[in-house]
């Protein structure tokens, strides 16, 4: 693992040759791994605060209401932050993936530029969200559990952009998955497996 892990990062801008699926997935799973370790160190303090300022509104005699009213407004407020920083980490996982899987493409045979497809949907995804930024942090304070269709007709505004970032994953996911050419093919010689 460590193997497919560190030919991966030395060869972050070779687009050329090919990769095992082994190879790749190692690579993908420590990719996923980084990511999700980014993602906790990224929203543990604003929970905190967020969790902070509960107990400080429960302390204070706050009604139910009260209390969920004020957390929805906290979130809203950590909510540029978190969704600036994760757009910026899945930009940068999306980017050290790139190479590995065009690699990938190339051992099953598969054109490169279907990773560009992958990649383009990816990020178009990030980019609407990120245009309705306002939009959501607004709902986000007026929010409250009372009103699901409310929350229900917010969420329905954002499948297109769901919707495409689930098809680049899965793109990633079919064609990495895809059996290797067994021998030598118009990319190179067989990969060798780490």
């Amino acid at each position: 693992m460590l193997g497919s892990i560190k030919y991966n990062l030395s060869n972050l801008l070779n687009f050329k040759g090919r990769d095992a699926r082994q190879t790749f997935w190692f690579y993908v799973l420590f990719l996923f791994i980084i990511q999700y370790a980014a993602g906790m160190l990224i929203s543990m303090p604003m929970m905190g605060g967020m969790m902070r300022g509960a107990f400080s509104a429960a302390q204070q005699g706050a009604s139910e209401t009260e209390l969920q009213a004020r957390m929805m407004a906290q979130m809203a407020g950590y909510m540029r932050t978190s969704m600036t920083l994760s757009a910026v980490v899945s930009v940068i996982a999306g980017l050290l993936l790139l190479a590995a899987f065009m690699r990938r493409l190339h051992d099953s045979n598969r054109p490169g530029w279907i990773a560009l497809i992958a990649l383009a949907l990816s990020f178009a995804s990030k980019a609407l969200i990120w245009s309705k930024m306002d939009e959501i942090i607004g709902a986000m304070s007026r929010m409250s559990e009372a009103d699901p269709a409310g929350i229900l007709g917010f969420q329905s505004k954002f499948v297109g952009a769901s919707l495409m970032g689930w098809a680049a994953l899965l793109i990633v996911i079919v064609f990495g998955v895809w059996p290797s050419t067994p021998s030598a093919n118009r990319y190179g010689a067989a990969p060798v497996r780490f």
